[in-house]
């Protein structure tokens, strides 16, 4: 059993999931968004990706260790 079994409970992974993949498009917009107009990103928009790509591994390590095994078809 993986120590990261259960770290958020099956009730509230498909939210917790959902609200991080919207957070993750709403930054990438807002990064589209700056380089189409051709301006420097702001140091919050560097910074907040920086911490969202350090998130993410714990995410989907969390995922990954509730995912039944026999569901890989």
């Amino acid at each position: 059993m993986s120590t990261l079994t259960n770290v958020i409970p099956a009730s509230q992974r498909k939210v917790v999931y959902a609200v991080f993949a919207v957070i993750g498009v709403l930054l990438g917009a807002v990064q589209v968004a700056y380089g189409a107009a051709d301006t420097d990103q702001p140091t919050w928009l560097i910074v907040t990706w920086a911490v969202y790509g350090f998130l993410s591994g714990a995410v989907g390590a969390t995922a990954g260790s509730n995912t039944p095994a026999d569901s890989a078809e």
